[in-house]
């Protein structure tokens, strides 16, 4: 059975979440409201619970004329010991060359709060023309890029040209760290609840790394993503196909490469804020990449709920100033956990348990007609230039 291409895709974080997170220096980097939640996985503390985002999403209109489309309403949250609390609710809507996206964001931070402001944001995704839209919702007004983003403005040219400079040679590691473990594995639990009155069963994937310096002391990194799918039946299943006719076309469209298994499911931010683990400890050659793809064959159903928590603990290459100056060839904790806030989460957190944390939860789903005019900036936005 063909498992969703990603949560990211299946309902992506909105680019609030993408300026929030620059707003608190982590910018490569959801528990739901109410109802059902999905468990935080063992030994992992669950986000802080905070009243719920003000209902501020449109309604999705359905005059004529219209198409079938996959309606996806759902919630997230944030947190970890390098993240502030971050909640928020999503309003998705997916055809096969369309979808739209509306979000709103909350922190749990009143400083954070004051200085984001309005944090609605909505972006519109046209693979038939080839473009996607991004509306500021707060100023009414849209930017238009390229499937691809839009190019950066060019930098001034200087007066007078400068001397080319000679290439550096990279320094090699001081510390060079060796991977002694990377294993991704399955678990089908047996647990099953209602998610949004939806029969779901658990499923646990659990990814070990350890690395290891010339001493032999280690660093050891474990991400645990619990996921509750529901079978892919009815209305799941005209849901799951829609998505996932919408995401080989935009793969194939922005040339897409091979991405990490959590890919799957996670949205690109929270794969961002991982961006250090997942490239000195993703999979290292085509047998690992096979032998993952095989193992999350295990997982069934479509993703109705999830719970994602990274940890990490070791003292690999001694202290963290070697990290720092940049010299080891993989991040330590330390050197993860520091620089963000005083060296903690956004909220005063101290340092430890989950480096982050991330919670999902569709609230509904359905296919129903939605106008076309939909996927078209709002009516009164003007264009950016």
């Amino acid at each position: 059975m063909n498992l969703p291409q990603s949560a990211a895709r299946l309902v992506p974080l909105s680019a609030s979440l993408a300026a929030a997170l620059a707003l608190t220096a982590c910018a490569n980097v959801p528990n739901p409201f109410g109802g059902a939640a999905a468990p935080a996985p063992a030994g992992a503390e669950a986000p802080a619970a905070a009243p719920a985002v003000a209902a501020t999403l449109p309604e999705v209109p359905s005059a004529a004329p219209a198409a079938r489309t996959a309606v996806l309403n759902s919630t997230y949250a944030i947190d970890g010991a390098i993240m502030p609390v971050m909640r928020g609710q999503q309003l998705t809507e997916t055809r096969t060359d369309m979808r739209r996206n509306d979000s709103v964001l909350s922190f749990d931070n009143r400083l954070l709060r004051t200085f984001a402001g309005d944090t609605r944001s909505s972006d519109i995704t046209r693979l038939d023309r080839k473009l996607v839209w991004t509306q500021n919702i707060a100023k009414k007004t849209y930017t238009e890029c390229p499937l691809t983003g839009c190019p950066r403005p060019a930098q001034p040219q200087p007066d007078k040209p400068k001397p080319p400079e000679q290439p550096s040679k990279p320094s090699e590691p001081s510390c060079p760290l060796v991977l002694k473990k990377n294993e991704l594995k399955v678990v089908a639990t047996g647990e099953r609840k209602a998610i949004s009155a939806y029969n779901s069963e658990r499923f646990q994937i659990n990814w070990v790394m350890e690395l290891e310096d010339p001493q032999g002391r280690r660093n050891s990194n474990r991400v645990q993503l619990d996921l509750w799918t529901t079978p892919e039946v009815g209305a799941v299943k005209e849901v799951q196909a829609i998505t996932q006719a919408f995401q080989s076309r935009h793969a194939a469209a922005v040339s897409a490469g091979g991405e990490h298994p959590f890919g799957k499911y996670l949205p690109k931010e929270v794969m961002g804020s991982m961006g250090a683990l997942l490239r000195n400890l993703g999979g290292a050659n085509a047998k690992t990449t096979a032998a993952w793809g095989n193992e999350l064959k295990k997982v069934r159903g479509y993703p109705m709920a999830m719970t994602l928590a990274w940890t990490a603990d070791g003292n690999a290459c001694g202290d963290d100033a070697s990290a720092a100056r940049g010299n080891t060839s993989a991040p330590s904790v330390g050197s993860l956990l520091g620089g963000l806030m005083g060296g903690g989460g956004g909220d005063g957190k101290p340092a430890g348990g989950p480096l982050l944390s991330y919670s999902y939860e569709v609230r509904t789903l359905d296919v129903k007609a939605v106008s076309d005019g939909w996927f078209t900036p709002d009516a009164g936005f003007q264009r950016a230039q």
